[in-house]
């Protein structure tokens, strides 16, 4: 047998800036808007009841189009989390996230069929728990984008808060 000499390839690196922009559509558009003024809205579904954060044109379960939008509570109840110990990179940051953190996914008040993902203010894994209560932390006014970003992360609530 005899061994191929293998071709060494010449790779060349630059980096480039991409700039882009992209319609959201008038129901996410609405949902940023809102996230702007410091309110969390979702819409419901005619048929079902279901309400979907963020709003959305047809139910996906009834295939039926969407109907009011609905205000939410900026507290809610934590479902499900999970503590992020290996850097992921954020593209709303440009880099990678710091950790570590905690994702959780938060059924908000008055909303008990959809969750809202999103990161909490508290990182000791003894101290999360599936039930605890949370509420929704804004950048203040002047600072907001209308973005996901508006709201910095939910923050677990004291007994006297719930």
């Amino acid at each position: 047998m005899t061994r191929e000499k293998r071709e060494e390839l010449l790779s060349i690196e630059f980096p480039m800036e991409l700039e882009y922009q992209w319609a959201a559509g008038p129901n996410l558009q609405r949902f940023f808007e809102e996230l702007k003024e410091g309110t969390i809205i979702g819409n419901r579904c005619p048929q079902c009841k279901r309400i979907l954060i963020p709003p959305v044109n047809v139910c996906g379960r009834c295939h039926v189009e969407m109907g009011d939008v609905v205000k939410l509570s900026p507290k809610g109840t934590v479902i499900s989390y999970n503590f992020v110990v290996d850097p992921l990179f954020d593209s709303a940051l440009g880099a990678m996230r710091p950790v570590p953190y905690t994702s959780v996914a938060i059924v908000l008040d008055g909303n008990p069929t959809a969750t809202f993902s999103h990161i909490l203010d508290e990182s000791d894994p003894h101290k999360v728990t599936v039930g605890m209560r949370v509420e929704a932390v804004f950048k203040p006014p002047s600072e907001r984008k209308g973005l996901i970003s508006d709201i910095i992360h939910f923050r677990p609530l004291s007994d006297g808060e719930k």
